[in-house]
């Protein structure tokens, strides 16, 4: 290559690639931070991305971020791969159709903050354990209208099974993406629900990682049978084993830390340092595993 040429060439082009596994952490941690403070503590930890917590009462709530903040969280430096609600399926038709107006807000955030890679948007499900043989036909109804809605607003929409409602298992969530079958829906997987339920990390991970369009990290452990959320590190899954099997699977994308509202309303919770600690246990795994420089 000549000199000139040399010069001509985008600097992209010379630019490190991008880890197979990219770690990001979410403002649903930072609810006491306003949108350009909590971006900045992500990126200062180390993240290559953030996730939008959009739930009610949360600074980066929709209706919380005006044109200006919009436009400086499209200018930041951070790539906003997702955004996280609260969903429930199984609530009165009035609040299902408030539903499908938040997804509709989502949306419009979405393409206004990453108009050429929009966010997706991620939720849990909602309903009570025991209960899905009696609620999981109408749960899939339900599922289809917000899979429409997240269509044709031109958003993808994530779901995931959590211990403590009606879809706590891989089964069950592969079951409602199998039945309402639509492009919009993917799913999402996180290790500690199923630890929890004595579910082991292949056979789950196997099962639900060619459904997936990220991954989300956190550890737990039961206290007095029940769930309590930890920061990866602090439980017992095996992160090295989990990461080796992400290897030998090929999977590039996301990897979303979460940190508990159990976690968050304990006295003396401080979000820089969950980051800080989650990326220092996780960075050093994954890199050993060959999916980050």
């Amino acid at each position: 290559m000549t000199r000139r040429a040399f010069l001509l060439t985008p600097a992209a082009a010379y630019a490190a690639p991008r880890p197979a596994v990219r770690l990001s952490f979410s403002t649903y941690a930072t609810p006491g931070l306003e949108p350009d403070r909590a971006l900045d503590l992500i990126r200062e930890a180390g993240y290559d991305g953030a996730e939008l917590c959009l739930m009610p009462g949360w600074p980066t709530h929709p209706d919380k971020l005006d044109a200006a903040a919009r436009q400086r969280i499209q200018r930041h430096p951070l790539a906003i791969p997702t955004l996280i609600e609260n969903f429930n399926l199984l609530v009165s038709d009035a609040d299902h159709a408030r539903t499908l107006d938040r997804i509709r807000a989502a949306a419009a955030l979405a393409h206004e903050i990453a108009p050429k890679r929009p966010p997706l948007l991620q939720t849990v499900l909602g309903g009570k354990p025991g209960e899905w043989d009696d609620v999981k036909d109408r749960m899939a109804a339900r599922l289809t209208d917000w899979a429409r809605a997240a269509h044709d607003s031109r958003l993808s929409l994530a779901i995931k099974a959590h211990i403590g409602s009606a879809c706590d298992t891989p089964e069950k969530l592969l079951w409602l993406l199998e039945t309402v079958r639509h492009t919009s829906l993917s799913a999402i997987y996180d290790y500690s629900h199923f630890q929890l339920a004595g579910l082991g990390l292949e056979e789950s991970l196997e099962a639900l990682l060619p459904h997936c369009s990220f991954l989300t990290v956190k550890d737990g452990r039961m206290a007095d049978d029940k769930p309590r959320f930890l920061l990866p590190g602090d439980g017992t899954i095996d992160y090295k084993r989990y990461f080796e099997i992400l290897k030998a699977r090929r999977y590039r994308g996301w990897m979303l830390v979460e940190v508990s509202r159990q976690l968050q309303t304990q006295p003396g919770y401080d979000p820089e340092a969950a980051a800080r600690q989650s990326i220092a246990h996780l960075a050093p795994l994954l890199k050993n595993a060959g999916l980050r420089g």
